[in-house]
């Protein structure tokens, strides 16, 4: 998170607290909103994803655990919107483990997505890749 201009990697009670408290007032920061965050007196970020990514790897942190990532949104053939977590799966060196990408998604076009950025997606004893809130979904796991 983003608190006081500062970028905080692991929360004592009292800033959890104050993220839990900002609730959807907090910025979604992702790469491209790091600087903005950072240089803003009273925004509070609360990273996504990419953002994560990016802190975590300027750190020396090489892997975070997430509940899931983002992906390409259903009817992004018309309007485009595929989140940032993809591209910085490509091209941030850290590892990410999750329950999969979040079931609202295009799931099957967020694979292919992953696949052109040469992003490994790896499933965890099963052949069934997971979806968020769900432990399978209808999708192959590209490695097992």
């Amino acid at each position: 998170a983003i608190l006081n201009q500062k970028i905080h990697i692991g929360l004592t009670d009292d800033a959890l607290e104050t993220l839990g408290k900002t609730g959807l007032q907090a910025h979604k920061t992702s790469r491209r909103d790091i600087a903005y965050v950072l240089s803003t007196p009273g925004l509070i970020g609360a990273t996504t994803v990419s953002g994560t990514m990016v802190i975590a790897h300027q750190a020396g942190i090489s892997f975070f655990v997430t509940g899931g990532i983002g992906g390409v949104h259903r009817g992004a053939t018309d309007t485009m919107d595929i989140s940032a977590d993809l591209t910085e799966l490509g091209r941030t060196p850290v590892t990410v483990i999750c329950a999969g990408i979040k079931s609202i998604l295009d799931i099957g076009l967020t694979l292919e997505y992953l696949e052109t950025q040469g992003v490994p997606v790896i499933s965890y004893k099963s052949d069934k890749l997971p979806a968020f809130f769900v432990s399978q979904s209808e999708f192959n796991a590209p490695i097992r």
